[in-house]
């Protein structure tokens, strides 16, 4: 309660100075806008659709905003890239933090001085104002009913992810072990994650869960992971990719080994390629995200507590942004609002280059 205490007097402090910079500088001090960090977990075409929201806030809200890419997904990688964006004075920080167990006491460290939102990959032990994302949870308890319904005899499936200490992933998996146990349910991550052994058997064995398979963040690996997995267990009912870059790379192996559309599989966000084989009928659904409300909500935030105003954060922290299931039934119409900010996302990509 203390440390939470002496967060917010920090805050308040610095808001404070800032305004006041903003307010008694002459002309070069109006003009020079408040920097943001926006940080994301990995190089995917997810964060595309949040690079759309970012060009648009920029704009409206008078900020500056570094849109920041690891090239390999690695928490070393966001650490330098928050000790950047400290030395340069920034007045705020978004972050889809990857392993939050270990990198906490540094965050609540920079929180000392800088705000910080979570979105998509939580830290939800930390100081941070607030968490903009779906419950991965809840999510992951939808992907549960959508084995289900693809599987209602039951069936043996993988998972694939890229790590297991990401907040996102032990919340996915959780909530579809969860729904498959059939256990009460509830929106927020209960706190104890299943551990991660082979043929974990689900709703008194009619499902089992082979393998959750990691690859680190690499695509390649993914990939790899899917092919040996097919290997492995070649009587297999269903793969299911739980980061946006596992999906394509489960089709690509199913592609190459004969399996596209025999093989059922399910993935998460809305990796073009997923929501293609959706379309076609080669995956059964994509648990979707709405990347793009997240760099909205983030960058507002943060811009709302630099210049002294209400942010607006829910008494739980959260600031909810549902997932959606889409399947066969809704796939046209999701797909043509994705197109749009998937354009818009990479020619404003493009102009940073």
């Amino acid at each position: 309660m203390k440390k939470k205490m002496l967060m917010l007097v920090l805050i308040t402090l610095l808001v404070f100075s800032t305004v006041s910079v903003w307010a008694e500088g002459g002309k070069e001090d109006v003009e020079k806008k408040p920097l943001i960090g926006f940080i994301t977990n990995g190089p995917y075409e997810f964060w595309t659709y949040s690079a759309a929201a970012i060009e648009i806030q920029k704009k409206d809200l008078n900020i500056d905003v570094d849109f920041m890419l690891p090239a390999n997904g690695l928490p070393e990688e966001q650490k330098r890239f928050i000790e950047s964006l400290v030395a340069r004075g920034a007045v705020g920080i978004g972050i889809s933090v990857v392993d939050p167990d270990n990198v906490t006491p540094f965050l609540d460290e920079v929180m000392d001085t800088i705000p910080m939102v979570m979105f998509d990959s939580d830290a939800p032990d930390s100081m941070r104002l607030a968490y903009v994302g779906m419950s991965n949870y809840a999510a992951g308890r939808m992907a549960g009913e959508a084995v289900t319904e693809v599987l209602p005899d039951g069936g043996e499936f993988m998972i694939s992810v890229g790590r297991l200490d990401a907040q996102n992933a032990i919340e996915r998996r959780q909530g579809m072990i969860d729904e498959l146990n059939n256990e009460p349910y509830v929106v927020q991550y209960p706190g104890e994650m299943t551990p991660n052994t082979d043929r974990i058997e689900l709703g008194g064995g009619k499902w089992v869960l082979l393998e959750t398979r990691t690859d680190g963040g690499d695509q390649s690996v993914a990939k790899a992971n899917a092919e040996d997995a097919i290997l492995k267990y070649p009587e297999m009912d269903l793969m299911v990719g739980m980061w946006s870059y596992s999906s394509p790379a489960i089709l690509s192996a199913l592609t190459e080994a004969g399996l596209l559309g025999k093989m059922k599989m399910i993935g998460f966000d809305q990796e073009t390629v997923l929501l293609q084989a959706v379309k076609d009928g080669n995956a059964y659904a994509a648990l979707g995200q709405d990347p793009f409300t997240y760099g909205l909500k983030t960058v507002e935030i943060l811009a709302k507590v630099a210049r002294g105003e209400d942010p607006g954060i829910p008494a739980n922290g959260l600031v909810d942004v549902p997932a959606i299931k889409i399947t066969q039934d809704n796939i046209d119409e999701v797909w043509a609002k994705y197109e749009q900010q998937l354009s818009d996302g990479r020619a404003y990509l493009d102009s940073l280059e």
